[in-house]
């Protein structure tokens, strides 16, 4: 049985999806995974319950029957327990792992949104934690400059000494990625610091999909559900992009068009005028006039309706923090395929003794 964590310096660095990337590629090596987060950082509510929205996706994605409470013991928003003791609740997750881990040939740990203590809303740190646990780690950094970068992977590894294995340094712009791999990898290797993979911007992996904004939304596909995975780049309430079967949806006062990126290959300068559509959204909660699902249906562009008047419900799309869900397959292959180009996935399990 082997124990592997996974923690992040913050900042939206892609924490959640590499793990998500690791778990999937371990249990297509035949491996049975499990998986703990000790301390909830984005809460989410089932049914008549709080748990976190990491919980519920790993759950899903890797087929457990462990409940809510067991896989993320400390909910953010609970107050109660973060008066007790930093050993008790050491002690208490160290037990959890063990039981986890019964049954399993690799439990992932799964860190808070930071790995130093300055911001957590607890008095456990993820240095802390590992130690305790004493895992291998993995770290995951969001490039924002080199000398930030820099500071931050010589911190978490001067704390972390020989359990740190390997830094997933993500989203660097184009415009950095060579230096950072010709120059920086190699100075960081010389001051001992283990397999650093550098990973570019990927715009994919940034959009939100049609299931989460249903989801955020509570929405009901009307039809075209079969898009789930279509990325979603922006939306807008009026109808100048519509053409074709879909100017009549003109009509529709009650809408908000979601519009798809444009394609890699389109330049700048092609950018302007009509904007593909993803799906879109019909407010109010009314069921639509049988000519405009018949509209929608013709040219395959997904609707989806929500409750709440439609500037209510384009601030709450607006103002929700993006979030993983299952829906988000296209993004995990997408980021392990980023991953796969130079072997870097495989290369990095081999290095906690994974084959």
């Amino acid at each position: 049985m082997t124990l592997l964590f996974t923690g992040t310096t913050g900042d939206h660095a892609g924490h959640s999806l590499f793990t998500w990337a690791i778990a999937r590629r371990l249990v297509e090596k035949g491996l049975s995974v499990g998986f703990l987060k000790p301390f909830g950082t984005h809460p989410v509510k089932l049914d008549r319950f709080w748990t976190d929205q990491d919980a519920v996706l790993f759950r899903e994605v890797l087929g457990l029957q462990e409940p809510f409470d067991r896989i993320c013991p400390y909910l953010l928003s609970e107050e109660t327990w973060i008066q007790e003791k930093s050993g008790d609740v050491l002690k208490e997750i160290k037990t959890l792992a063990k039981e986890l881990s019964t049954g399993k040939d690799i439990l992932l740990i799964m860190g808070s949104e930071h790995i130093f203590l300055d911001d957590a809303p607890h008095n456990v740190s993820d240095v802390s934690l590992n130690t305790e646990l004493e895992t291998d780690f993995i770290l995951v950094d969001r490039y924002r400059d080199t000398a930030k970068s820099i500071y931050s992977i010589l911190s978490a590894s001067s704390l972390l000494r020989d359990r740190i294995k390997g830094i997933i340094l993500n989203r660097v712009p184009q415009a950095k990625l060579q230096e950072i791999r010709d120059r920086i990898i190699p100075s960081l290797a010389k001051k001992g610091i283990p397999i650093v993979i550098a990973l570019p911007e990927d715009p994919f992996l940034s959009f939100r999909s049609l299931g989460e904004v249903r989801n955020v939304l509570d929405g009901v596909f009307l039809c075209g559900e079969e898009s789930i995975e279509e990325p979603v780049v922006g939306m807008t309430v009026g109808s100048s992009d519509l053409k074709g079967e879909l100017l009549l949806f003109k009509r529709a006062y009650n809408k908000i068009v979601l519009l798809k990126p444009h394609p890699p290959e389109m330049g700048v300068g092609e950018s302007q005028g009509l904007r593909s559509i993803a799906g879109i959204l019909l407010t109010g909660g009314r069921n639509p006039a049988s000519q405009l699902l018949a509209a929608a249906k013709k040219v395959n562009v997904p609707l989806i309706l929500v409750k709440g008047d439609t500037f209510p419900v384009l601030e709450r799309l607006e103002q929700s923090t993006p979030t993983l869900s299952i829906q988000d397959e296209a993004k995990v292959r997408r980021f392990t395929e980023l991953m796969d180009q130079d072997g870097a996935l495989d290369t990095l399990l081999q290095t906690i003794g994974i084959h």
